[in-house]
């Protein structure tokens, strides 16, 4: 494998292994901590925030929060597609966290503005704020996703940057679960106080992408036949002949329900089902904080193994923390520890999802002849959001199908269907996703294989 500056190599045992300088590393994994500021507060308390703050019907809320985030999925692999076919001196996919970053955060303060409206034009308000945020959203992160396959095609350095990213994104959700609320208090409180709060976030994350732009390079894509940017013909055909790609991609698609039908229930059942509405940023943070610990472990257990094994270990364990949250008595003290297990098998479901998703862009070009990281990134983007938004759209209908009425008491009923969407559908999730994953053909030496025969093919290619 032809090396470059930015990497390091060392030979044991015949094996070439190719390492990335720890700034890059690094830099690459605290961007996902400026995405997730964004993300995850949106995930665990923008629909909180529309129906407790704003007012809004539970469905009214579930739709603004879904309709922009489906946008936001469509239009990824179109970006994918440009992005694939972007060419400038600081790289493919560089760029995009350059120009966008600055608008992204600013698009983020504007959901949270205190505008003086109510009624429709408060829904009309919050619809197209959301949505011009999704769209920018997609611009940063989709390119910042496919960078990961540009920056190295070593597999096992894939899963260390993988880790690095987990890590901040876990970090980032501690920081949001535990301290928004609290943030908001101290801010003011209400809409004034997650106004200030989001353009705190938001200029954290400039920060952030600022420095991945400034620390990240692009030598993969010297692996990379040179000529004119394959055509969207080309690229699409790739896609479709990519059957590990279509494994994960299905995965990560299932499993998105799980996560919305948990995380976003969360906040809720805590609020109304225990009664313990000051232990919802803990609650929220116990999981993520399980699952920032975790990832050194499935690292670890991830070399010595493989992501696939990783990947099933986790979803068996996160349907045994799924079946103790259902079995404990209703107490915030019996139930908290529970959510722990949950995070732990939640991490290594995340570490294996995207681990295993940049190996599959080698076995595309292997299979295809076309190199489409940016495009299949993006396909991966428009699942996952088209399934978290759908997911949160069907959560805000099922919630006002059960009864449900913001800042009142819950009936009985409303309370036991509560437990039962947010622990049995995401346990039920899990075990397809995982039956899934147990078709997922690569391995660290199959990859191997994949990397090194590319290489030949280009140097035959490109001394003809």
């Amino acid at each position: 494998m032809r090396e470059t500056v930015s990497q390091q190599s060392s030979v044991t045992g015949g094996e070439t292994i190719v390492r990335l300088p720890f700034v890059q590393r690094l830099g690459y994994g605290l961007g996902d901590f400026g995405f997730q500021l964004f993300f995850l507060t949106a995930s665990l308390y923008l629909l909180y925030y529309y129906t407790d703050v704003l007012g809004l019907s539970p469905a009214t809320a579930g739709w603004v929060f879904a309709v922009p985030l489906v946008w936001d999925a469509v239009s990824d692999p179109i970006i994918g597609f440009l992005a694939n076919r972007t060419r400038t001196k600081w790289g493919r996919y560089r760029p995009f966290l350059l120009f966008s970053a600055i608008p992204l955060a600013g698009a983020w303060a504007l959901i949270f503005a205190p505008v003086d409206l109510t009624g429709v034009q408060l829904i009309a308000f919050a619809f197209a704020a959301h949505f011009l945020f999704r769209t920018l959203y997609g611009v940063a992160a989709m390119p910042y996703l496919a960078l990961s396959a540009a920056m190295t095609t070593d597999s096992g350095e894939r899963s260390i940057l993988a880790a690095f990213r987990m890590i901040a994104a876990a970090g980032a959700g501690i920081f949001v679960a535990f301290g928004t609320l609290q943030l908001v208090e101290v801010f003011g409180g209400d809409r004034i106080g997650f106004f200030r709060v989001s353009l705190l976030y938001g200029a954290i994350a400039v920060a952030l992408l600022m420095l991945v732009f400034f620390t990240a390079r692009e030598p993969a894509l010297e692996f990379e036949s040179k000529g004119p940017p394959p055509s969207f013909k080309a690229i699409f055909s790739a896609l479709l002949s990519n059957r590990p790609f279509w494994i994960v991609g299905a995965a990560l698609l299932i499993g998105s329900f799980a996560g919305v039908f948990f995380n976003k229930n969360l906040p809720y059942y805590m609020k109304y089902a225990l009664g313990e509405e000051r232990l919802i940023g803990p609650s929220l943070g116990i999981v993520t904080l399980a699952i920032t610990l975790s990832i050194p472990l499935w690292t670890m257990l991830m070399k010595r193994t493989s992501k696939r094994l990783v990947f099933l270990i986790g979803a068996a364990i996160a349907l045994v923390g799924y079946a103790a949250v259902w079995l404990a008595p209703q107490s915030a003290q019996m139930v908290l520890p529970m959510l722990a297990i949950v995070g732990l098998g939640t991490g290594a479901i995340y570490l294996g999802t995207w681990a295993m998703m940049p190996d599959t862009v080698e076995y595309g070009e292997w299979k295809s002849g076309v190199r489409a990281e940016g495009a299949l990134f993006g396909v991966v983007s428009f699942l996952q959001k088209a399934s978290l938004g759908l997911a949160a759209g069907l959560l805000g209908e099922s919630l006002s199908a059960i009864g449900y009425q913001p800042n009142a008491r819950q009936t009985p009923e409303t309370i036991e269907a509560l437990r039962t969407i947010m622990i049995a559908v995401p346990a039920a999730v899990t075990v397809v996703m995982a039956a899934v994953i147990a078709f997922y053909p690569l391995d660290g030496k199959a990859h191997a294989q994949l990397v090194e025969g590319l290489a030949a093919r280009k140097a035959t290619k490109d001394a003809a």
